[in-house]
């Protein structure tokens, strides 16, 4: 078994040509509309940005470790964001590359720590890296899916193909999960990371209700994961 922790992961990146590239496609992809001023843009980590980085990475290590070593390999590099228009994401063309808004690095109106907004953008975007890898060797959904009619999402205001629905399950789950887990450790914003344990919890049930609907689109596989997030949020209930 290779020692992960030994090799570069989740290394802050610099801007780059394919991180730029990256973004500049994100960017064009957004619905007609939701253009932000400013737009977005791959920026350097400053010190400060490194520092929530690490603490974020601590607290999953005491969390949910299981999680942390997932993404050590599964996440090489964490491009940070600045600019309104993206707030996240993860592009097939950079896998192993999550993209960060600089914005979930810091203290939310509503009390949320900047390292527990951190690691769950880690857990968020690092799930749809997942995702993206474990759907080329076993599909999580049927040919059939692919020309069914987009659907209303928990997350995006457009309506998503099915497969992008799938994938919310998946990271609001997990991330449900997340607050669940360090609830459970020392934290002194405990009503702020309920009150976010909840939101996501109900829009995973959400996925969930909406996917059951779609079974037939789902294969074994996908059915099996779509269970297996149902049953995350039953053992994660606080």
């Amino acid at each position: 078994m290779r020692d992960t922790k030994a090799r570069e992961s989740l290394a802050p990146a610099e801007p780059s040509p394919h991180l730029i590239r990256s973004v500049t496609r994100a960017l064009s992809a957004l619905p007609t509309g939701a253009d932000a001023p400013g737009g977005s843009r791959v920026v350097s980590w400053q010190r400060p940005d490194r520092a929530v980085l690490d603490e974020s990475v601590a607290r999953l290590a005491a969390a949910w470790p299981l999680m942390l070593s997932e993404l050590r390999i599964g996440v090489a590099q964490v491009a940070l964001l600045e600019g309104p228009a993206i707030d996240g994401f993860t592009d097939f063309a950079t896998h192993g590359a999550i993209y960060v808004n600089r914005s979930r690095l810091r203290t939310s109106p509503r009390g949320l720590p900047g390292p527990v907004r951190c690691a769950e953008a880690l857990v968020h975007e690092g799930t749809h890296t997942r995702c993206n890898a474990a759907q080329l060797s076993t599909p999580f959904l049927t040919t059939d899916a692919d020309s069914a009619r987009p659907v209303r999402t928990p997350l995006r205001a457009d309506p998503r193909p099915v497969a992008g629905l799938f994938q919310q399950m998946v990271v609001l789950a997990r991330s449900s999960a997340l607050y669940a887990l360090l609830l459970g450790g020392d934290t002194t914003a405990a009503d702020a990371l309920e009150a976010r344990r909840v939101l996501l919890a109900e829009r995973a049930r959400q996925a969930i209700g909406s996917l059951r609907d779609r079974a037939p689109l789902l294969t074994g596989h996908g059915l099996t994961v779509l269970e297996e997030c149902a049953a995350l949020l039953r053992t994660t209930a606080v």
